[in-house]
């Protein structure tokens, strides 16, 4: 589609003949350090090692996640504890029985708990 052409001398080996063998063996230390590289990760070992880094930010999210929501269910429950207390208590208020300030503070103060 460009009107401009690319020009693709430089890697034509005739073009340089000299230059050719400087670019052939840099190339070939490249691959060579690329197969390298792979044959030392196919260890199944180093593989999971590799892993522990990415697993433990992962672990660490999940807690840092789930410790708030524990800490507002554990409070949730406390509060349905709480409310089931006073129900008890106005149930038995309404079937004759007396009940006090101090009754009705001991279970708000308990919080929900016995």
């Amino acid at each position: 589609m460009d009107e401009e052409r690319i020009d693709l001398t430089p890697l034509d080996p005739a073009f340089l003949p000299s230059h050719w063998p400087k670019t052939v063996a840099a190339t070939q230390v490249r691959i060579d350090a690329v197969l390298l590289e792979r044959e030392r990760l196919r260890d199944p070992l180093t593989t999971i090692a590799g892993w522990m880094k990415p697993l433990l930010v992962a672990a660490a999210v999940v807690i840092a996640i789930l410790i708030p929501v524990e800490i507002a269910l554990e409070r949730a429950e406390n509060r349905s504890e709480q409310v089931q207390q006073l129900v008890g208590l106005s149930t038995d208020w309404a079937q004759g029985h007396q009940l006090t300030g101090a009754d009705l503070l001991r279970v708000l103060r308990s919080g929900g708990r016995q």
